[in-house]
């Protein structure tokens, strides 16, 4: 997208999804200042994915995170986007279609079609479940190389894998799949091909996963196992290496082969058509449909009549993509006569294919789903509902049906913020809160603040016409008896909603409800650091709560002599409560430090005591040492801790750590800056690291701790680096040791940070859980 903007193949208007989220925005603004992502609100239940998301940070730039994606979509529209991105531009800024449109809002509010005869993704995963229990488990019980020593661990492990990522009972269990790949991957015992594929998909590390598909693919030849589990090696390695790297070509043509056995040895089978077509239009085999479409077709096609709804719906997506290749992908005035043809010509194509997929069974929902991409790109509004309609009634919860509808209702086609907003409330008006259904009032939410081109962690939740349906959303989910098990992540994040909302009697209601004690995990990924939230809306609705917003609200436009005068005589309150105490002390020494950065003095950026109040500490075992120093043992993901302060776009931080103990001589040490979240994306790394064997050492400025980075190979000692590090005007300049690595460098992509403030702290992704480093004089400053 970067390098298409600067030639001048895309105009800069075209409107973007980053993986991972779900809103759009023009690109240039998305090249400015990053995307902004979007909490999911539901505790997860079971995860569909392609690549794991573990390996998103510690190896693959721009990979599809589908965690949640059974109660938050399976990242269908972000694997399509080049698609949206060359349609957006159908409809010009002055075409009738942006004005107000009455119609679109009537057709968008119209009740939601189901019977009692309508699928659910919960149906959707006993089937997905079903197919891989076969493929999985069952391959390794009947074909495996079954070793005594690690035959039980291994066989628990297949079935955790497909629990958390399809449902069933294992989901619950204590096992870590990250760990277990690192053991099973690691014992010499463990040598079946099906048990070393799965290690290689859980494996945190990019290239452990790498190098555990290899082994994986070496040892398939000489077993019996059925060729999917092969198939689903040889695509994600060809993924993880690149489909233009050297071995790209070769496993795309073993891969193809495979896909004729898995027809031919029972891998497939005519009752696994949905779960086949789901695969390459929607899950893991999406690029490398995209990549051999034609071929793949054919294979479908020759598999016989039994397969004959699978290969209409393959020859559909196929002629959809073909019409975005013949159209081009630049502005409709760029489009040539020949590519409007082929365009109509090839859509023509698949609307045939796709009406026959769906007469052969209207109660799958892929082929209708699909067809609402053909109805967008050359019909209207009224046929899209149509084939929205016969989607939810074969499933209601269809996750990709909702997407594209909702951009159908987009401006820039066919709708405007009522109709997208009335699409939300007849998602609520189902009922149907044993689904994802009426929480899809809140991605039309999200889709207006996009359109309105909201600050990162802004949101109109409190408006008026907004906050009564957000509140029946949620009130439904928390009141729902099916909900039940999920019913303290429904709770924190509703209070997390109504805090944005500034309904803060509300959030107080369900902290007191969670006994203020929120679910952690809803109170991340909203890219906006909640972890004093609750002590924050105690102290708004206690009984100096007045005093107190009035306080915040002097801290908010950066009046920081008047918030510490404010709060400094609230600090003794006699009619203040304890959590109310606790906020206004936290307060106040943020404050502090603010106005010295803001003064441009140098600033401590290490915690004072192993609980300090003001630092978030998100994973691995921090302790201060007297001398001030702090050590950092990391757990499975590294370490990672950040302070609360505000230190804005420009600063520099510098500083030193020291190796202490490494198991395996590897070892990184470095800063977080942004909103820092090992699952999230609006932030960066600056890291030293030390890979035997792979990298080498290496300073790297990453989105994350992604491979979305720019690297440089340096000579670091073996127990004690300094680093010098600048972020001023979106530039890196960075030295270490006292060496330059980058000087005014571009870093990969902007983030986008609430209120343009960075926290900042430290961090690092460490190979192996054995690891202790030491920081000492690490020091910030306001640029």
């Amino acid at each position: 997208l970067v390098k298409g903007r600067e030639t001048g193949r895309f105009a800069g208007t075209e409107y973007v999804q980053a993986e991972g989220t779900t809103d759009w925005q023009p690109l240039d603004l998305v090249l400015k200042q990053g995307y902004r992502t979007t909490p999911p609100p539901l505790p997860p239940i079971a995860v569909r994915r392609g690549a794991p998301p573990a390996l998103i940070w510690t190896g693959i730039a721009g990979g599809v995170i589908f965690c949640l994606s059974v109660v938050i979509g399976m990242g269908y529209m972000a694997v399509r986007f080049q698609r949206d991105i060359s349609g957006i531009s159908r409809v010009s800024p002055s075409s009738p279609l942006n004005e107000l449109n009455p119609a679109a809002v009537a057709t968008a509010g119209k009740p939601i079609v189901w019977d009692h005869n309508t699928q659910t993704v919960a149906d959707d995963q006993k089937r997905n479940r079903a197919f891989r229990l076969r493929l999985w488990v069952d391959g390794y019980e009947q074909h495996g190389a079954r070793n005594p020593e690690c035959d039980a661990e291994a066989d628990l492990f297949l079935r955790t894998y497909i629990a958390r990522n399809y449902a069933g009972k294992e989901a619950t269990n204590s096992m870590s799949l990250a760990d277990e790949s690192d053991k099973l991957g690691a014992d010499t015992n463990c040598t079946d091909a099906v048990v070393l594929t799965v290690a290689a998909d859980e494996a945190l590390n990019h290239f452990d996963a790498i190098r555990l598909f290899r082994r994986a693919l070496a040892a398939y030849p000489s077993s019996s196992h059925q060729a999917y589990p092969q198939f689903y090696a040889t695509v994600r390695l060809a993924g993880l290496l690149g489909y233009n790297s050297d071995q790209g070509g070769a496993l795309e043509t073993s891969a193809l082969e495979l896909v004729k056995r898995c027809f031919s040895d029972g891998s497939f089978t005519p009752d696994d058509q949905q779960e086949i077509a789901d695969i390459f239009i929607n899950q893991w085999g999406y690029d490398f449909f995209q990549q051999n479409g034609a071929s793949i077709c054919s294979i479908s096609h020759d598999a016989g009549p039994k397969y004959q709804w699978l290969t209409s719906t393959l020859n559909g997506e196929h002629e959809i993509n073909e019409a975005w290749v013949a159209r081009g992908d630049g502005g409709a005035n760029s489009v040539t006569d020949d590519g409007w043809k082929g365009f109509r010509a090839h859509l023509g194509a698949a609307r045939g294919d796709l009406t026959a997929a769906w007469t052969l069974q209207p109660d799958w929902a892929v082929a209708p789903d699909l067809m609402m991409t053909v109805s967008l790109g050359d019909s209207d509004l009224s046929e899209m509902r149509m084939w929205f309609d016969r989607t939810t009634k074969a499933q209601i919860d269809y996750a990709p049906a909702w997407k594209e509808m909702r951009w159908g209702l987009r401006p820039r086609w066919y709708g405007n913020e009522k109709a997208m907003l009335a699409l939300g409330v007849a998602a609520i008006d189902t009922g149907r809160f044993d689904t994802d259904v009426p929480r899809k009032y809140l991605d039309c939410v999200y889709d207006v603040e996009s359109e309105m081109g909201l600050a990162s962690g802004k949101h109109i939740f409190g408006r008026d016409d907004i906050w009564p349906n957000l509140a029946r959303m949620y009130d439904g989910y928390v009141s729902a008896s099916s909900q039940k098990e999920y019913l303290n992540g429904w709770r924190t994040s509703y209070a997390v909603a109504a805090y944005f909302a500034g309904k803060y009697d509300v959030a107080r209601a369900q902290l007191e409800a969670l006994d203020w004690k929120p679910e952690t995990s809803n109170l991340s990924d909203w890219n906006v650091d909640l972890s004093l939230m609750p002590l924050e809306v105690a102290a708004r609705t206690g009984p100096i709560g007045r005093k107190v917003s009035a306080a915040e609200r002097a801290r908010n436009f950066g009046d920081f002599s008047r918030a510490m005068k404010e709060y400094a005589a609230l600090k003794d309150a006699p009619d203040a409560d304890d959590r109310t105490r606790q906020f206004i002390e936290c307060r106040l020494s943020e404050l502090n430090a603010e106005k010295h950065l803001n003064d441009g003095d140098w600033v401590s950026l290490l915690p004072t005591r192993d609980d300090d109040s003001n630092w978030i500490f998100s994973f691995g075992k921090v302790h201060v040492l007297p001398d001030g120093a702090v050590e950092v043992e990391s757990g499975p993901k590294g370490h990672m801790l950040f302070s609360r302060l505000r230190a804005g776009m420009n600063f520099e931080v510098r500083g030193q750590f020291e190796v202490v103990r490494s198991a395996n001589k590897n070892f990184q040490g470095g800063v977080v800056m942004g909103v820092p979240n090992f699952d999230g994306w609006e932030w960066y790394g600056f890291r030293l690291k030390r890979h035997v064997g792979e990298e080498g050492d290496v300073a790297c400025f990453a989105v994350g701790w992604s491979r979305e980075q720019i690297a440089q190979h340096i000579v670091l000692n073996d127990v004690t680096n300094s680093f010098d590090m600048t972020f001023q005007d979106s530039k890196v300049t960075a030295s270490v040791n006292g060496v330059s690595v980058f000087d005014q460098a571009d870093p990969p992509r902007q983030i986008s940070v609430p209120g343009n403030s960075c926290l900042i702290g430290l961090g690092a992704f460490n190979d192996s859980s054995d690891t202790v480093i030491r920081y000492r004089k690490v020091q910030l400053r306001k640029l």
